[in-house]
């Protein structure tokens, strides 16, 4: 599955839910990329795992192929990366303060592994657009939308980046 797939999917997942949910949304959106990246060999946790002494939960994990704890825990030497994943982008300068601060609380635990933020679809211009810059970590933002357009979103040429860096990482 590629970029255009994984957002045709993502969009026609929320179409057949019925009901507008951002939880199923944002829930529908860790899934398809966690398959997405399974798919390029890129070995991913199960969606709203943990790292032993650090108390927030993480979308995903990129694991030294080790399984969980309990099926919800990973050793911090066992994670090679965490990601943060949204479907429809920041909400503000309070997202990206929040984003930052829990990659940092990461940090502080083992400081070798690598954070990330992705999201699916942002407002292409929008202010609080989280960026590698104001984030002070990769941030990768699949599709840009104007407006509420949200269907017609374009690609950021970021997938392909995502990808290899992700790629790098858990190969090395």
């Amino acid at each position: 599955m590629e970029q255009n797939e994984l957002f045709t999917s993502i969009i026609q997942g929320k179409k057949d839910f019925g009901v507008k949910c951002k939880k199923f949304a944002g829930t529908l959106t860790v899934e398809m990329l966690k398959r997405v990246l399974e798919e390029h060999g890129i070995p991913v946790s199960p969606r709203d795992v943990f790292i032993r002494g650090v108390g927030i939960e993480i979308d995903l994990i990129l694991t030294k192929n080790k399984s969980p704890r309990y099926g919800l825990f990973y050793e911090p030497e066992d994670v090679l990366a965490v990601l943060e994943v949204k479907e429809l982008g920041s909400f503000g300068e309070q997202t990206i303060n929040q984003i930052r601060k829990n990659f940092e609380l990461i940090n502080k635990i083992r400081d070798n592994i690598n954070c990330a933020y992705i999201t699916l679809t942002e407002r292409k211009g929008f202010k609080w657009a989280i960026t590698t810059e104001n984030l002070g970590f990769p941030a990768y933002t699949l599709f840009w939308h104007k407006g509420n357009n949200i269907e017609n979103a374009e690609p950021s040429g970021d997938f392909g980046r995502l990808i290899d860096d992700l790629r790098r990482i858990a190969h090395r």
